[in-house]
């Protein structure tokens, strides 16, 4: 069998498994088609061993192929959080500024803590795009989880920014968790703001 044979047999299987295909009048060499390691990823996340699975999210966010956005967008409706956090992570990868109106979303109603800091931490690149997003790293430092609370420390204390040191001495004086104001700590002795 031949490697464009190979191929295309591939992206027909990768195309049944996702319902799009050759039957919607694509060719297999199109560019929206997903790569050989893309199929790969996708085949792994929709394992029922949660090891592969996030594996094969970890692989899409590395690979950024934007063929694989569509098929892993149905996965932020999953009841596993787990699940919700690495698409969160591989489509901010993916997807890049376009993807910042559902991180927000995630960020500021998903139930939890773990999709949250998933969201957080994809929005973190993004800056540079969006600087309204440093009033959203701030609400974060707000949030009701320490586990939310420490990422968005980290996150905003690497920000250059008047708005960030208040943010971070204001959260230093009101934060009652010992883990968070262990981060905080640092955060500001990094911030040159003890």
């Amino acid at each position: 069998m031949t490697a464009r044979a190979l191929r295309c047999l591939l992206w027909l299987l990768a195309g049944c498994l996702l319902g799009t295909g050759m039957a919607a009048g694509e060719e297999p060499d199109a560019p929206s088609s997903p790569s050989e390691r893309a199929i790969e990823a996708l085949r792994l996340i929709e394992s029922s061993d949660p090891y592969q699975r996030q594996l094969g999210f970890l692989r899409l966010e590395a690979l950024r192929d934007p063929s694989a956005a569509d098929a892993i967008r149905k996965h932020l409706d999953s009841k596993d959080p787990d699940l919700r956090a690495y698409t969160l992570r591989a489509l901010a990868a993916i997807e890049g500024p376009a993807a910042i109106p559902q991180l927000l979303q995630s960020l500021r109603a998903d139930r939890h803590p773990t999709v949250r800091r998933a969201a957080l931490l994809g929005l973190e690149p993004l800056r540079q795009h969006d600087p309204d997003l440093v009033s959203a790293f701030i609400a974060a430092l707000r949030d009701r989880h320490p586990e939310v609370r420490l990422a968005a420390v980290d996150v905003v204390s690497r920000i250059d920014h008047a708005r960030a040191r208040e943010a971070i001495l204001l959260r230093n004086k009101r934060e009652r968790n010992r883990n968070v104001r262990r981060a905080l700590s640092l955060a500001m002795k990094r911030m040159g703001a003890s």
